[in-house]
């Protein structure tokens, strides 16, 4: 069986041609024995019509999806780190690139993601490259996804690339989760507090604020303003609404939106005590983590400086890390300018990347420095957690007490007129 195909070389050299084989994968065994890497393959005169025709309305379909985003199922960032590593295996196993691809679409329970996949495998199939298929979807995919597949594919290393890029997501995933944990409880807690201080509100208020009305009994100044409130509510209740909903998305669009919304919360998290340590700690892995990782896939170090500080959620992070950009293109050590913002990056943070850069082992500083933060981190969000806890008990106690008395004085007082 004869096969037309496509291949490329550590040295990114390509090499297209007909060869003779048992099937596709014998083929990529074949051609990885003589240093080739198979980007794709098909049976001699296979009509690739409905191929070409579909990787022709690839970039439209890119878009089309990228628009329609909200409309689907979003794409987590487990489903990209198992896309990583199933990818990274099939082509380890001599699987061409379009038919892991073909593969794992099939696989794909998410939809969306499905038709990502899809349109990756039409347009690789159409003669596109795995790092050009990729980039008409980075709504989907990170920065440091597509680096490292440009590396990968141009090196011919597409599946160490691919382990690295799994590696580096899982940590992220595992990052996350750990903060997602710590906010859990409290999120949960606030909520109930808020269903029960609406249930209040809607049923039980108005029959007590009409009981002391009828009663004509003399209400303290903090009553007064609870059962205000409480008038207000039930009469104007669709207006409360639209003034609540308002506050929301006109905080959501000051904090999400505006720079100047930006700067002010991420100037919180780094000046408040209780979220400044873990504030530190999660950027200072995320820097060593993405930086490390890049590096290791054959980034160069200026490119991935770049990637690096998109990827920081902290504005004042994102600006240190590109401060240091030009210097470093002129010659300057990233230790030696990470020191100028002594707030944001501590002195083991400089001090291990002077050493990697004087020994010529900076990748694996990092690495060695992500893993220290990474851990620093689970120990801060435990300890956020028994923070927070008995602060929210605190605030409770404080609302119940204060309700508690406004409502109890009223009670007291027709009490003592028996």
């Amino acid at each position: 069986m004869e096969f037309e195909f496509r291949s490329v070389n550590n040295e990114g050299k390509k090499n297209n041609g007909v060869r003779s084989a048992e099937n596709s994968v014998s083929l990529a065994r074949d051609l990885r024995q003589e240093g080739w890497f198979l980007v794709w393959s098909q049976e001699k005169g296979a009509a690739l019509n409905a191929a070409s025709a579909r990787a022709r309305l690839g970039g439209l379909a890119a878009k089309l999806i990228s628009s329609l985003d909200f409309l689907f199922k979003r794409i987590t960032l487990q489903e990209k780190m198992i896309f990583a590593r199933h990818l990274g295996l099939m082509i380890k196993a001599g699987f061409s690139l379009n038919k892991a691809l073909e593969t794992l679409t099939r696989q794909t329970k998410n939809k969306h993601f499905a038709a990502v996949l899809k349109n990756l495998s039409d347009s690789v199939a159409s003669g596109k490259t795995f790092h050009q298929s990729v980039l008409q979807h980075a709504d989907v995919f990170s920065p440091i996804f597509i680096s490292m597949v440009k590396v990968g594919e141009a090196s011919g290393k597409l599946e160490e690339t691919l382990k690295l890029a799994t590696l580096h997501l899982k940590r992220e995933h595992t990052l996350k989760s750990k903060i997602k944990g710590a906010m859990t409880y409290p999120i949960v807690i606030l909520c109930a507090l808020a269903l029960v201080g609406a249930i209040m509100v809607i049923f039980v208020l108005p029959q007590l604020a009409s009981t002391f009305s009828e009663l004509n009994v003399p209400l303290p100044l903090t009553t007064r303003i609870i059962f205000g409130f409480v008038n207000f509510a039930s009469r104007f209740w669709y207006l409360l609404i639209v003034i609540i909903a308002a506050t929301f998305w006109g905080l959501y669009f000051f904090i999400r939106k505006t720079d100047k919304g930006k700067n002010l919360v991420n100037l919180m998290f780094l000046k408040t005590p209780i979220f400044s340590d873990l504030t530190k700690k999660l950027n200072s892995a995320r820097f060593s983590r993405t930086l490390g990782s890049l590096l290791a896939g054959g980034v160069s170090l200026t490119e991935a400086i770049k990637i690096t500080a998109d990827t920081l959620t902290n504005v004042y992070y994102r600006r240190a890390v590109l401060a240091t950009l030009a210097e470093v293109e002129k010659g300057q050590t990233l230790s030696g300018l990470l020191t100028k913002s002594p707030d944001l990056f501590p002195p083991v943070v400089t001090e291990m990347i002077a050493v990697g850069e004087e020994t010529g082992s900076l990748t694996l500083i990092l690495k060695e420095l992500a893993r220290f933060f990474e851990s620093e981190v689970a120990v801060a969000t435990k300890g956020l957690s028994s923070i927070i806890e008995p602060v929210i008990m605190i605030v409770i106690g404080v609302v119940v007490g204060v309700f508690a008395l406004s409502i109890i004085q009223p009670i007291y007082s027709i009490t003592n007129s028996l």
